[in-house]
């Protein structure tokens, strides 16, 4: 299994970002350009998404976690941050728990943890029924949350997110049967299972349709310790909504936490 990963900035204190799921390490790309800080910036893709390996099966969160362990371990990340978005910010408590005091601190975007039925079914036919586009517009139409987007995330989307199909149609880069399964997983109640005492930001899309308060609530009684904060501006795909405020939200947060290097 090879997971695609991007490296940036500078040398030591290690903040790994975590993408949700069906979309890949470059909806990170606005946030980052944004980021007034000087850390190392590690933004993998999870098995499946984009460059990483396509196997044709075994994608539960038990082994996106299984591999993001294995790849803490292969970069030799002794201690690091991480901010996850959607499934990612999932993931991201779901590897604080396994590594214990070798996560800092946390910074979780419209955390996905028993996510209602509807929202499963919802994310399950526009699965099955997004396999290929005739063109750009016709994908880009097809986008969800995408309406405040900016023409340049728009553009930026539509050339990293998508790949060539046979008959010179085009598809996402994923591996759909696999995001799917991965989407079921998230109707878990998997708050027994985690138990992370580090400091957390926990914040969401103001504007969210998907990730409402009663979900914030469960997680900010499961996380006594956690900041939240509402992300002006911003729908359920956060880092594209208001990449701005994501990076202005999450630098300020690792300042407090006294894990920010100077940019």
């Amino acid at each position: 299994m090879t997971l695609a990963a991007t490296w940036g900035r500078g040398a030591g204190r290690p903040i790994l970002f975590l993408h949700p799921n069906r979309t890949n390490r470059r909806v990170f790309d606005f946030v980052l350009a944004g980021l007034p800080l000087g850390n190392t910036l590690i933004v993998p893709e999870y098995r499946g998404h984009g460059d990483s390996s396509r196997p044709t099966a075994g994608y539960g969160l038990e082994d996106h976690l299984r591999d993001l362990l294995v790849f803490v371990e292969a970069c030799r990340l002794d201690r690091m941050a991480i901010v996850g978005q959607g499934t990612g910010a999932t993931l991201g408590l779901l590897l604080a728990t396994a590594l214990g005091d070798r996560v800092a601190a946390l910074a979780l975007g419209n955390l996905a943890i028993a996510i209602p039925p509807a929202i499963n079914t919802l994310v399950q036919r526009q699965v099955a029924e997004q396999l290929t586009f005739t063109d750009r517009q016709a994908a880009m139409h097809a986008t969800p949350f995408a309406e405040r987007w900016t023409d340049a995330v728009q553009e930026h989307w539509l050339d990293t997110a998508l790949e060539p199909r046979p008959g010179g149609r085009l598809g996402w880069r994923y591996h759909a049967a696999g995001v799917a399964e991965t989407e079921a997983a998230l109707l878990a109640d998997l708050w027994p299972s985690i138990a992370v005492t580090v400091p957390v930001l926990l914040f969401r899309g103001a504007q969210s349709d998907i990730i409402g308060m009663d979900a914030m609530d469960r997680a900010r009684a499961a996380l006594p310790q956690a900041d939240f904060r509402n992300l002006d501006g911003a729908n359920h795909r956060l880092s594209q909504d208001a990449p701005e405020a994501f990076a202005g939200l999450v630098a300020d947060f690792f300042k407090r936490t006294g894990w920010a290097l100077p940019a």
